[in-house]
């Protein structure tokens, strides 16, 4: 229990704080030159005692004295969080986290924060400050503490969220040919493309957010609200402004929004977990708009304690959102396998096909996707190493290039690899910098659809 100094005590305190007079002094209410360092040492000891009054007094000159005094704004946090008020106590503690000067201050800082948080039951928020305090944890026993606490926490909130910050140099941000020329196997003669359908050079920066809400949850199944935001813009390079005909970088944006409802159990008599996914979208790409509805069925079978096998099916509608739009179908199935070896290196592969029913002859397409990928299960330095390799077909039949039908149709051939480096145990305000090095390659029987694709990507990916 806390209690109130005495006149003595709080006299003493000053007393104390002006015999050792190093550093800047500060005025005390009797009127005695206080140095900085000793008036935190005597606000700490007032709030060690339950001397709120004397503690108050001195952190605002503290304040007074310099702005941005971590030690002063946590005694603040304190004194507030003791007093029920939560939102100075809030407001304080970000201030004490801002202006900390030591990892152990961060940490302290951000404890105080998380304790609000859960005060406030906030748990998006409680769960970023842990992270803070865990990143500054100064000890490996902290550091297990914390990140043992975010486990736990993410088990018990039916909140889940990531957020992923991304910008990329890529020789091609509009998927463009490689050849001004434009020519179809098995079709003599060639005509030529114009700068709009060349690939263009530029940056392409995303921002992408998920968030999901537990609805309900029991030994057998769970349920969840889920929400997507996805958000893409370009700027073309120079060269490419002045290549580009008509086209510009708020043609290449896109936009997308998507809310669903999943489902989870493991009905009784059937191995594994069983999975329905619904879902609504609006989509914005350049000066065109879709509305989407989704539905899908994944079964996920473990064979055994490391491998994992999943199938899948799914129906997708897409619907113009301009008036009479035209309508897309698209029914698709796809097989995964997980691996994790003995040495925690973690293979995967998966297969998928697809096709596309529209009144439109220039999208009706089916098409298939093999993808194979590993990941190392110990760090390699900093950093968390995984890459994947793949291949894809689409076959376009009834496309035609102005009046001319090429023959079989429009075929489209593509490889794909990437190589990710993570690394988890550095971070920014609980984000983890990631890069990713992609590169493609399109062979089409139609060269107007023969692409090579290659590009950094510099990302953020929250870790809260």
């Amino acid at each position: 229990m806390r209690h109130r100094l005495s006149g003595g005590w709080r006299a003493g305190l000053f007393s104390l704080a002006a015999a050792f007079c190093l550093y800047t002094p500060l005025r005390a209410e009797q009127g005695v030159a206080i140095p900085v360092d000793q008036a935190r040492a005597a606000a700490v000891l007032a709030w060690q005692h339950g001397d709120l009054e004397t503690a108050q007094a001195l952190t605002t000159r503290l304040l007074a004295a310099d702005a941005q005094d971590p030690l002063a704004h946590h005694l603040t946090a304190l004194m507030a969080l003791a007093e029920g008020d939560l939102g100075t106590a809030q407001q304080a503690a970000r201030r004490a986290y801002g202006a900390a000067r030591s990892d152990l201050q961060r940490r302290n800082a951000a404890l105080v924060a998380a304790n609000i948080a859960a005060r406030q039951e906030r748990g998006v928020a409680l769960r970023y400050w842990l992270r803070q305090a865990t990143e500054a944890a100064t000890t490996p026993e902290d550091r297990q503490s914390g990140q043992r606490a975010l486990a736990q926490l993410r088990q018990i909130s039916p909140w889940t969220a990531t957020l992923r910050f991304s910008a990329s140099p890529s020789n091609n941000v509009n998927g463009g040919a490689d050849s001004p020329f434009n020519e179809i196997d098995g079709v003599p003669g060639f005509g030529t493309l114009d700068g709009d359908l060349q690939a263009l050079s530029g940056f392409v920066a995303v921002a992408n957010a998920d968030l999901s809400y537990r609805l309900r949850q029991s030994a057998q199944s769970e349920t969840r609200l889920t929400a997507g935001l996805y958000l893409k813009r370009v700027k073309l390079s120079d060269a490419a402004e002045r290549q580009a005909v008509t086209l510009s970088g708020s043609d290449l944006a896109s936009n997308a929004l998507d809310l669903g409802l999943s489902h989870a159990m493991r009905p009784a008599g059937l191995p594994g977990t069983l999975e329905v996914d619904l879902g609504f979208g609006l989509g914005e790409d350049g000066d065109s708009g879709t509305r989407t509805t989704r539905i899908g069925l994944r079964h996920s079978l473990p064979v055994s304690d490391a491998t994992e096998l999943s199938f899948g099916m799914g129906w997708d509608m897409e619907e113009e959102t301009i008036a009479r739009g035209r309508t897309q179908r698209m029914p698709q199935i796809n097989l995964s396998a997980s691996h994790l070896r003995a040495n925690g290196d973690r293979i995967g592969a998966s297969a998928s096909a697809y096709k596309v029913d529209s009144v439109n002859g220039q999208q009706r397409r089916s098409g298939g996707m093999l993808r194979a990928s590993y990941a190392l299960g110990a760090p390699v330095g900093p950093f968390r190493l995984s890459g994947s390799l793949g291949g894809s077909l689409a076959h376009y039949e009834d496309y035609m290039v102005g009046l001319i039908q090429p023959p079989g149709g429009r075929r489209d051939q593509t490889l794909f690899g990437e190589v990710n480096l993570m690394m988890p145990e550095v971070s920014w305000a609980g984000f983890a910098p990631q890069m990713t090095v992609r590169a493609s390659r399109t062979d089409s029987n139609i060269s107007a659809f023969d692409s090579t694709q290659v590009g950094i990507v510099f990302g953020l990916k929250s870790l809260f």
